[in-house]
């Protein structure tokens, strides 16, 4: 069992931030319940190799029927939580909104995610991940100096910003409840989240005064001792021996001891000179003779190569099981890992609509009322 086992959570989202927040949650136990919009998500049918969205339930509603809104709110009556991602204002003219569910279910805990959050002079502008970044200050910090910034290789804003503070708000909101029998309202503004992530530059700024640049300290790549070099066939590696001790046992292991005092120069020629270095071997060279060593060094992996990463395979980050078909499918693993309660991939992404007719069942309805349902536009079974 895991330690979300008992919660029941219906899930309105779409995309990524959303569905990331409600995996980790099946991942723990939770009962979770994809309300999902006649003519499928914008994968359309391919959503069920959409790996996020394991350990989930799939039922399609057409909210704008009013009979389709009253089998949600049947649903919303055992439920615990509700996570939405719609515009601001939205749910309101849904008649789905936290004030109108509360009264069903007192207790409900009911999360909000949005670009910029339920208030305030952005919350009405579209977005994506990109933009949050952007507004929160990391875009215009990564990349190189003088060029243009590059956008980062996973959305950090939807999962880190959005997924991820949602999750924790979730949780905290379910203690408080034990608590008090109270549930509350979450708004999770991505943008808010991406900001709050950018903690160490913006400390910098309001300490110092002065603006952080792209490669302008230790962490964005201004010094030797913390940055990527290219090796000899072409792949790439990572050095953050920001510590002193690190970087002498790699200035020792490399053959030049002349380099320890230079672990924060930034001068052109310390930098030819440690690349130059990194260009005699591979990466495979590289990965023998630093791998072991306290230089904190890592080769920066492919998805093939993580794929077939020794670390990656120890800690079950990639697994395999089944689609429903009985086809291989490789998910990426659950990533904390509880010693009581360890989260567990209990059954491949469903197709839209997978669940209709069994959630239905479950909630009385009919077979005749279902097909009358059906038929005329408010619900929809399954996708295959």
């Amino acid at each position: 069992m895991g330690p979300l086992e008992g919660l029941k959570v219906l899930d309105l989202t779409r995309m990524v931030p959303g569905p990331f927040c409600t995996m980790l949650l099946a991942d723990f136990g939770a009962d979770v319940i994809m309300i999902e919009q006649p003519g499928g998500p914008a994968l359309g049918k391919r959503r069920k190799n959409f790996h996020i969205d394991r350990n989930k339930k799939s039922i399609i509603l057409n909210l704008k029927d009013r009979r389709a809104k009253d089998i949600f709110y049947r649903l919303v009556s055992n439920a615990d939580i509700v996570v939405e991602g719609f515009r601001p204002g939205t749910a309101e003219k849904l008649e789905i909104d936290y004030q109108r569910l509360n009264k069903i279910t007192p207790g409900l805990i009911y999360c909000s995610i949005s670009g910029y959050g339920q208030d305030g002079p952005y919350r009405a502008r579209v977005g994506h991940d990109v933009n949050y970044i952007a507004l929160s200050g990391l875009l215009y910090l990564t990349g190189k100096k003088n060029q243009t910034p590059i956008i980062p290789g996973t959305q950090v804003a939807d999962i880190a910003g959005g997924s991820l503070m949602a999750a924790i708000s979730i949780l905290a909101a379910l203690h408080h409840r034990e608590k008090t029998g109270q549930g509350q309202y979450i708004d999770i503004s991505m943008a808010d989240g991406a900001l709050s992530l950018n903690a160490i530059a913006f400390f910098e700024y309001f300490s110092s005064g002065q603006v952080p640049q792209r490669e302008g300290h230790r962490y964005l790549g201004a010094t030797p001792c913390y940055n990527v070099y290219e090796t000899k066939d072409g792949e790439y590696v990572s050095i953050g021996a920001v510590e002193a001790k690190f970087w002498a046992t790699f200035c020792r292991k490399i053959g030049r001891e002349e380099l320890i005092e230079k672990q924060f120069d930034q001068h052109p020629d310390t930098f030819h000179a440690i690349k130059q270095i990194f260009a005699g071997k591979t990466r495979a060279e590289w990965n023998a003779l630093l791998g072991p060593e306290e230089v904190c060094y890592s080769p920066i992996l492919s998805m093939e190569d993580l794929a077939k990463n020794e670390h990656v395979l120890h800690r079950k980050m990639v697994v395999e099981t089944n689609d429903e078909t009985n086809k291989p499918l490789k998910l990426i693993g659950v990533g904390p890992k509880l010693s009581l309660t360890p989260g567990v991939i209990k059954s491949p992404p469903p197709y839209p609509g997978q669940h209709t007719y069994e959630i239905l069942e479950e909630l009385g309805v009919t077979y005749k009322d279902i097909t009358k349902l059906e038929k005329g536009g408010a619900l929809k079974g399954p996708e295959k």
